[in-house]
This record gives C-alpha cells, structure tokens and sequence, in this order.
C-alpha cells in the first residue's frame, strides 16, 4: 500500500500517522445508479399495474413524509440537540414540542451572533493529509493506537453491556436493525465521548471534519453497535421471488445532512466480519437538492422495503420519484452501473486501519458479518 506522504505540515500535538490511499480506482459514475424499475424482474415486470386509488394512496403517503423531511431540512435537525435521548422524551406534547422550540430559537440566535462577530467559522485543519483524502475520497482510514484503542474499549464496556442484556432479551426473529445499536449520551455516558474526543485530537479529526463541512463541529453521537451472523438483514432481499441476492445489497447514502461519520472497531475485523466498504469518490456525485429530498423521503416513508406489498407502493408512485437512499439490491448484477460500483467498492478490513472517517453522501454499506461478530462505534461529527 501507498500512503499519503504531505505531512510535514501537522500542527504541534497532531500525531503523524500514515493516511493510506486506497487500493482501487474512484467511481466512474457521475450520479447515483439509476434504476428501470419499470423492466426490472422484482419489480414493473412481475407486479401488476397498479390502480388509480393506488396511486393516489402511495402519493399521499409520499407527500405527508416530503413534507416532514423539509421540516426537519429547514429546522436544520442534524445538527440540534438530541431531546429524545438527553432530555427523558417520552413524545410529543405540548411540553416537548415547547421545549425543542425554545431550544431551536435559542441555537439559532447564538449561531446568527456567532456569525456577525466572526466567532462561527469552520477549523483550520491541524492534518491537511486527512482533510485532502477526505476531500478526494470520501473516507481516510486511520489507525488509532492500541493504547487509545483499550481506553476507547474500556469507556464504552458500560454501553455494550446494556447493548448485550437488550438484545439477549429480543429473539432473533423479532430483532430489527435499531436493536443492535446503543446511544450513549453525554449525561449517561461521559466517559465514551471522552474517551473519543481524545482520540480524536490526537489526529486533528474534528479540525479536519469541521474544514470539510464549513462549519464548527464537535462529536454529537457515540452508538454502540453489534452484529453478527445470524442477524443477516441484507439476505432474501426479494423474499416472494426466486431471485438471488444481488451482489449490491445494502449499499446505500444516508439520508442524514451536514454531519460525517467515523466508524471504530473495537476488535480485529477481516473479510467476513462485516467491515465497513465504501465506493471511493462517489460522494462526488452529482445529487441535486430535489433528488436528495425524494430519496431521503422514500427510505423514511418505509417505501424502500422489498416487501411484496412495498414494492407495489413504491410502483404506484410516478416514475420520476422512484428513486431511493438505500437502493443497492436494485442494482442488477449485469448492468453498467453495478459495474461501476464494483471497480469503486473498498473493504475497510482492520489491516487499513481501525478508525474510519467518511462522507455519508458517498455510496457505503457495513455490518454484513458472514462470521462471528462485530463490535464497532460510530461516532457523528455534527454541529453542536
């Protein structure tokens, strides 16, 4: 492997660790893969065609879930406390809904005095290696320490514990996917973000996401996550049919906004502990505001389940909003743009480091253990 040789010019305190370039050509598509579901086998060309009720069915169900998806577009959501897990919410009320918005004008202020007097601006980045990988890739994968990565291990041990007695509890057919994922808050869990905020100075991470994203940014998020063999959510993606499994399934973007993510092993990961891939390079390409909107609102809206009777929903909606955030067992095997997401696709194995910083808006899956398990933290670098 190569590394990314520019880093004579690190801060003082920033450790010099080797970036490694990634071992495979960026992605040649220049937007997201678009898919005929109208010919495709799983979808217009085996579902009947849908009626006029139920397209004004599936279109209600789309617009009530745009609508919700710009609100939180415009309150800027991402990047606001997280009420439900630090402030005991227990729904929607008066009371609560009083308090978000007390709490939305006050960040709102604060950030517009900031920004008159000069005080809100992005970081300058103490490691200008990991900013330009970022930059041109997407993701930078970094090798934290043993030493860090024992004291990563030991700050989170409360988390996976609680993690491990809640899924103990649910039987594995009744498991869904947030039941593999523990949120640490700060009032709960200091010691996690402590433990990660150190790492992270070490390397110059946030100065260099904080760059990245023009904005002031900290370590919102620390969740706990496990998976393991049994729990295969990325198989029988097409359960009524015969189809086999493409080899896409699970690639997907986040429908989140403003805001990267870091992902930490917490153990050695190999080939079939379900590392993190990434298709290098496609966070450049080209998604414009409208087409992240409808992909953001069709995975929201539950429409990218490949239920029989979601597939038919989905087919029920005109053809120009067809298009979802996690879209990859769409992707048929033999066609240009599965061609194009394999020649980009990176496995994140623990040999290229333990510390993976990406751009959720570029293609990536993760967690598909075919042994064992995975323990892992993601961390998300928002503004706070």
């Amino acid at each position: 492997m190569t590394t990314t040789d520019s880093m004579a010019e690190l801060a003082p305190g920033v450790s010099a660790t080797a970036i490694n370039a990634l071992p495979i050509p960026p992605y040649r598509g220049t937007a997201l893969p678009r898919i005929d579901y109208d010919r495709h086998p799983a979808y217009g060309a085996m579902l009947p065609t849908p009626g006029l009720r139920e397209r004004i069915q599936a279109l209600t169900t789309f617009m009530r879930t745009f609508a919700f998806i710009a609100i939180r577009r415009i309150v800027d959501y991402e990047n606001m406390p997280l009420l439900t897990k630090e402030a005991g919410f227990s729904g929607l009320n008066f009371s609560s809904a009083l308090r978000f918005i007390s709490t939305y004008v006050s960040i709102r202020v604060s950030r517009l005095v900031r920004t008159l007097t000069g005080q809100r601006r992005a970081a300058v980045p103490t490691n200008p290696a990991l900013l330009n990988q970022l930059r041109s890739d997407g993701i930078v994968c970094i090798t934290l320490s043993p030493g860090e990565i024992d004291g990563i291990r030991l700050a989170t041990a409360p988390a996976f514990t609680k993690l491990d007695e809640r899924r103990a509890a649910i039987p594995l057919d009744k498991r869904k996917f947030d039941d593999n994922v523990y949120w640490c808050t700060r009032s709960a869990d200091p010691q996690a973000f402590a433990a990660v905020e150190d790492a992270f100075r070490h390397y110059g991470i946030v100065e260099s996401a904080s760059a990245y994203l023009g904005r002031p940014i900290g370590v919102k998020h620390v969740n706990a996550q496990i998976n393991d063999e049994e729990f295969a959510f990325w198989k029988r993606q097409f359960p009524d049919t015969k189809l086999a499994d493409p080899w896409g399934c699970y690639l997907h973007v986040d429908a989140t906004y403003g805001m990267l993510k870091c992902a930490i092993y917490t153990h050695e990961i190999g080939p079939d502990g379900g590392p993190f891939c990434y298709v290098r390079g496609s966070q450049r390409a080209r998604v414009n505001w409208f087409e992240g909107m409808v992909r953001r609102t069709i995975d929201f809206a539950g429409l990218s389940s490949r239920k029989v009777e979601v597939r038919r929903k989905f087919m029920a909606l005109p053809r120009f909003l067809r298009k979802k955030a996690e879209f990859g067992a769409d992707v048929q095997d033999d066609s240009v743009e599965a061609q194009y997401l394999r020649e980009g696709h990176f496995s994140a194995t623990s040999n290229y480091g333990n510390c993976i910083l990406f751009d959720g808006n570029g293609i990536h899956r993760g967690g598909m253990v075919n042994k064992g398990e995975r323990r892992c933290l993601f961390i998300l670098l928002a503004e706070i």
